[in-house]
């Protein structure tokens, strides 16, 4: 019997009254169990879903607030992956084996059920499952091929917390080994390396960012709070090891793989380069006859877009 088992807490925020607090069943609650996230699906307020991750035993526990019910649910993708296991902070080298942690809900679609990003800790993938298959445990046990894998982050690019701007559709995730937030945007149909972007990396300042959330007026904000360094060495007192950043999330992911806004200002660019290698070419080159100029004019064109692409 576990002394103080897990359990959810909800508040109305406008009055600060407990709503309700449900307990975690027994038999929902496994030795090791650590549920460190949890996504809340509730764009329907009688029809809220909580999930929760389980780190230490990998599995999600599904709740849900009509019925005041949970049930566990399991997948081989919730799993540590062995060769991610390995992790470096701040020169503190050591092994996690920390399973499902990141989770992050898309808007819902036409049908009302959302998408649930996930991946462990210890794992270079990102993966999906469609909420419809977790609001029943039947369900998602007959349904084992609708938990999709997604594609990887790269070498050394293992994550713990994300979040979805279901407004722009953008995933953000921490970098713990490489001191960096990064996105991806889902609409992408590829999840793929180049298609994703890092909006912030920084050695001193971002050392294991640790929570990500967007408010309800579209700000992205970020917690990073050194854990390794207290866990495996000892905080400085007299350095900052607690930091609170923010930005508006299209400026975070502006100018990156996830940038949403049309970016007339590419074109822009282009276009004032190219006037300006013409100006250059035509001031060293002086046609002596107009029949020579169509001939000029064209290699101007092509000497414009060649060194336009080379640069």
């Amino acid at each position: 019997t576990t002394k103080y088992p897990p359990s959810l807490i909800i508040y109305d925020l406008k009055t600060d009254n407990l709503l309700r607090k449900y307990v975690f069943p027994e038999d929902q609650v496994k030795q090791d169990s650590g549920f460190a996230n949890i996504a809340v699906e509730d764009t329907d307020c009688d029809k809220t879903y909580a999930y929760a991750g389980d780190l230490g035993k990998p599995a999600i526990v599904v709740y849900s607030w009509e019925k005041n019910d949970s049930w566990r649910i399991t997948h081989h993708y919730f799993n540590p992956d062995p060769l991610a296991c390995d992790f470096s902070v701040k020169g503190h080298n050591f092994s996690w084996t920390d399973a499902i942690f990141g989770l992050g809900l898309s808007a819902p679609n036409a049908d009302n059920f959302s998408t649930l990003y996930f991946h462990p800790m210890a794992s270079y993938n990102e993966f999906s499952v469609s909420t419809e298959y977790l609001r029943n445990q039947t369900v998602a046990d007959d349904n084992f091929d609708a938990f999709k894998l997604l594609g990887s982050r790269g070498p050394n690019a293992q994550s713990s917390v994300s979040f979805v701007d279901r407004k722009t559709g953008v995933l953000f995730y921490s970098l713990v080994n490489l001191n960096a937030v990064a996105c991806w945007r889902t609409s992408n149909n590829k999840y793929l390396m180049k298609n994703q972007g890092r909006i912030y990396m920084n050695e001193e300042t971002m050392v294991y960012p640790t929570d990500i959330k967007v408010d309800y007026e579209d700000n992205l904000w970020i917690l990073s709070n050194r854990l390794p360094i207290w866990m495996y060495g000892k905080l400085d007192l007299n350095e900052v090891n607690f930091r609170v950043f923010s930005a508006p999330v299209v400026h975070a992911i502006s100018h990156t793989a996830c940038d949403i806004t049309p970016r007339s200002d590419i074109l822009e660019k282009f276009v004032n380069k190219a006037k300006n290698i013409t100006k250059d070419i035509v001031a060293k080159v002086k046609p002596n006859s107009s029949t020579t100029t169509k001939p000029i004019t064209v290699l101007l064109t092509l000497s414009c877009l060649v060194r336009f692409l080379a640069t």
